[in-house]
C-alpha cells in the first residue's frame, strides 16, 4: 500500500535518478490515468521538457519542469513507478510510460488501475489538485506537538477520521494512522478534541516514529530501481484482526470508522484513556 513512506522513497529516488534529465516521449496506455490535460496534450506538452526538481506534497509526487509546468503523479492505493531500460517488457498493469534521455523509461503501473498523472502550469495544477488546502506535513520539522494540538483542538469527530482528513494532516494514510495510534496508546474512537496535552505529545511521537521507521526500511513496495522495501504491510496491528497484540496479547479489534477499516488493541488503547504503561513499540520488522 502506497502511503507517505512509500511515496517519499520514490521522490528521493527521482531526485537521484531523474532530476536533470529530459522527457523524450510518453505513451498513455490507459487514457483515464491522465486527470489533465487530454492524453494527446499531455504527451505533446511533456516532450523535450527537463526535470528541475522532485518534491512530495501529501501523497502527490511533483516534478517541476523547465517550462513552468509541473508533472504530478499519485499512486492511490497500489500504484508503483519503476525506472527500466527503454523498450523493457511492460507489465499488463502499465498505465503510462515516460521515455527519458539516456535510453531509460519510467513505467507507472497499478493492478487496480487507480493511479493517476496530471500535467499543467504549476499554479493551475496546484489549484486543480487543491494542494494549498492540505494540512501540515507530518515529516516536516515544523510539525510539532503544538501544531498537532492546534489542528485537533476544535475537531469533534473520531480521532481516526480526523487524522485521515488531508486538511488536518497531509498524507497520513489508513495503515500508518492505525499504527501511530497504537504506538501512542490512544483509542481511534476518541474525539480528536478530547486529547490531553500529554496524549497529543504521545500521538505526535507515534506518528513520527511510524513514518520514520517506514522510511528507514524503505517502505513496503518496490522502489524506483525495483528493490523491495523491508517494511511490512501488516505491521503491529493493521490488518491483524483477532491476532494477539504484540505488547499485551489482547486480540486486535476491528471496526469501520468513517468508512475505513480500523484496528486497535482494547487493552493498550482504552476507550476512556490514558493507556496503561506498556513496553516500547515493537519494531516493524
Amino acid at each position: 500500500m502506497a502511503e507517505v513512506p512509500e511515496v517519499e522513497i520514490i521522490v528521493r529516488d527521482l531526485k537521484q535518478a531523474v532530476v536533470g534529465r529530459r522527457f523524450v516521449d510518453a505513451q498513455v496506455l490507459v487514457p483515464s490515468a491522465v486527470r489533465f490535460a487530454s492524453p494527446e496534450d499531455f504527451i505533446q506538452n511533456l516532450r523535450g521538457r527537463r526535470v528541475l526538481s522532485a518534491d512530495r506534497r501529501a501523497k502527490f509526487m511533483l516534478l517541476t519542469l523547465d517550462d513552468g509546468q509541473t508533472l504530478a503523479l499519485h499512486f492511490m492505493l497500489w500504484g508503483e513507478l519503476a525506472l527500466r531500460p527503454a523498450g523493457s517488457e511492460r507489465p499488463p498493469a502499465t498505465l503510462v510510460v515516460f521515455t527519458l534521455e539516456g535510453d531509460e523509461e519510467l513505467q507507472l503501473t497499478d493492478t487496480l488501475g487507480y493511479a493517476r498523472v496530471a500535467l499543467g502550469p504549476t499554479q493551475m495544477l496546484t489549484s486543480q489538485l487543491k494542494l494549498a488546502e492540505l494540512g501540515p506535513e507530518a515529516l516536516d520539522d515544523t510539525f510539532t506537538p503544538e501544531l498537532l494540538a492546534q489542528q485537533l483542538r476544535r475537531r469533534r469527530s473520531p480521532l481516526k477520521t480526523v487524522l485521515l482528513n488531508q486538511r488536518v494532516l497531509a498524507g497520513l494514510g489508513n495503515r500508518d494512522a492505525d499504527e501511530s495510534l497504537w504506538a501512542a496508546g490512544i483509542d481511534p474512537r476518541r474525539l480528536a478534541s478530547s486529547l490531553s496535552p500529554a496524549e497529543v505529545i504521545k500521538l505526535h511521537r507515534g506518528i513520527r516514529d511510524v513514518l520514520e521507521e517506514g522510511l528507514r526500511l524503505r517502505g513496503t513496495q518496490r522502489d524506483l530501481f525495483g528493490v523491495q522495501g523491508k517494511a511490512l504491510h501488516r505491521r503491529n496491528i493493521f490488518g491483524r484482526t483477532g491476532a494477539p497484540c504484540p505488547r499485551c496479547t489482547t486480540p486486535v479489534s476491528h471496526l469501520r470508522i468513517g468508512g475505513r477499516n480500523t484496528h486497535w488493541c482494547a487493552h493498550c488503547q482504552p476507550a476512556d484513556g490514558p493507556a496503561p504503561d506498556a513496553p516500547a513499540q515493537t519494531s516493524l520488522l
